[in-house]
């Protein structure tokens, strides 16, 4: 387990804060107990011995991070407002993070902390937020009214010398799955990922040369890399109703 890789060097901004990790190996079963277990009860213990929380452990330790735009690029995960519910309207830079629909805004600390300039913080912990959003996306799936239609730019990975144009495309996720419509070379194209299929997607904020958020779709054969246009979409809540999708139509 290593600890101090996202503080350090977060999903959403990638720069490093210079803070030094730590990894613990540990063995969690024996040959023996492995064969002695089912194929749940062995999932179930690698399951919890994954699961970590790096800002608790920044916390815990008292880890200080100077860096002064610390909270840049926060908003690509925590894009709702737990104060006025508003979605896609989140942003961020420096050390604060904001809602631009309602104006509350938030400071983080050096410790990775939030604290609202004025009125309640209603999450100092970051993973809270982000899975309190998790929570409002389990709300849509559940009353079956998940719904998301963008245009956007495809590009496809065929082989490891890069992305190839595909054209514009139609993005469709709802309760079904993941559906891309479109026209290419004058022939119509529908694509489908069924949702209990899928137990999770790739997502990427600001990629590579395009610095466009995108979902990444997988075959056995082929990649389809899906950026969204416009900036009233969080690839993060695609990501989050992929996973409640999944645990939904697989109860």
């Amino acid at each position: 387990m290593t600890s101090g890789h996202h503080i350090n060097s977060p999903f959403w901004d990638q720069r490093s804060r210079g803070v030094r990790t730590r990894a613990v190996m540990t063995q969690v079963l024996t040959q023996q107990q492995a064969e002695e277990m089912t194929f749940d009860q062995i999932n179930d213990i690698l399951n919890d011995a994954f699961e970590y929380d790096d800002f608790a452990w920044q916390r815990e330790n008292k880890i200080r991070v100077r860096y002064k735009n610390r909270a840049r690029g926060l908003h690509k995960v925590l894009y709702q407002c737990p104060s006025c519910k508003t979605e896609y309207k989140m942003d961020s830079g420096g050390a604060q993070l904001w809602c631009n629909h309602c104006g509350k805004r938030w400071t983080m600390s050096e410790y990775g902390e939030l604290q609202a300039t004025e009125g309640e913080t209603h999450f100092s912990h970051i993973p809270d937020w982000y899975e309190w959003e998790r929570l409002q996306v389990r709300a849509e799936v559940e009353a079956g009214v998940y719904s998301f239609t963008k245009k956007a730019d495809l590009r496809l990975l065929p082989n490891s010398r890069g992305l190839v144009e595909y054209g514009e495309t139609t993005l469709i996720h709802d309760m079904d799955g993941f559906r891309l419509e479109g026209v290419h070379d004058g022939k119509e194209y529908t694509f489908f990922m069924p949702a209990q299929g899928l137990y999770s997607c790739h997502i990427e904020y600001n990629y590579g040369k395009y610095k466009r958020d995108c979902v990444d779709l997988n075959t056995l054969n082929d990649s389809f890399w899906v950026f969204p246009r416009g900036d009233d979409f969080s690839v993060t809540k695609i990501a989050l109703a992929t996973e409640e999708l999944f645990r939904y139509k697989n109860p």
